[in-house]
């Protein structure tokens, strides 16, 4: 039940400080949330047993399910989130983030490359390139995917200014990555980054960019939800960008 709803129903038990103590909780509710009872009574210029007392008037066993009432209220009244809705748009951005890029000179830089190199930072990244090769492999284009970051190192010797490099990222925070991209670079190797859009290490670091759009599904202290949607959306728009390119040069 509302706090407000609680106040009309129990009205007759509440003295002044009762009402000056909900009048501050109305005012501050979300901050109320998350406030103990020692800060609660600080702000509220009273003391612990004053605020134990009220919660007790207006039907809770003690303060910490007071605060759970005002969570759960706070909760119910969030407009829910439609993720259908969610995905339209993560989709609508990206591909208007597509249509601003320079594709087709990253396509000509893939198709002069005697191979394109793919390295996915983590596991829906992993199955992007696997998807990108299988395409390209469908093309005559052959594509090595590499799967660890051991197997990177092992092969940084012989990629050469021949080859395209291409690695996906969610973050694009691939520090990690950094000795690898700067030898790259200095080797003149064309390096593609496919990550999320924001400023990020390897998009900086790496002469072509190509983003897609990701908005968490759900978000925790620990961890949060994303779909790779997006990322196999871009993945998917250059490999057709690629095959529109063999197609108008008469190469399939």
């Amino acid at each position: 039940m509302e706090l407000e709803a609680l106040v009309n129903q129990y009205h007759d038990k509440l003295n002044e400080n009762d009402l000056a103590i909900i009048s501050y909780v109305l005012m501050h509710k979300t901050q109320c949330e998350t406030l103990s009872i020692v800060d609660l009574a600080k702000l509220c210029h009273t003391s612990k047993s004053s605020i134990l007392r009220l919660t007790q008037k207006l039907g809770f066993s003690g303060f910490s399910e007071f605060k759970y009432s005002l969570k759960k209220a706070s909760k119910e009244k969030a407009p829910k989130l439609n993720l259908l809705d969610l995905q339209r748009e993560d989709m609508e951005a990206t591909l208007k983030l597509m249509q601003q890029t320079d594709v087709a000179t990253i396509v000509q830089k893939m198709h002069q490359a005697d191979r394109i190199i793919g390295y996915g930072t983590g596991w829906g990244q992993q199955n992007a390139v696997k998807e990108l090769n299988r395409n390209f492999m469908g093309c005559g284009k052959y594509m090595l995917s590499i799967p660890a970051k051991t197997e990177f190192d092992l092969n940084m010797p012989i990629i050469t200014k021949n080859d395209f490099v291409v690695i996906i990222s969610l973050s694009g925070d691939a520090k990690d990555l950094e000795q690898n991209i700067q030898t790259l670079n200095l080797r003149g190797v064309p390096i593609l980054s496919i990550t999320t859009f924001k400023n990020n290490y390897l998009a900086s670091l790496a002469p072509f960019n190509l983003y897609y759009q990701v908005s968490p599904m759900h978000q925790t202290e620990r961890n949060e939800m994303v779909s790779f949607i997006t990322l196999n959306l871009v993945c998917d728009a250059l490999f057709r960008e690629y095959a529109s390119y063999l197609i108008e040069s008469g190469e399939l």
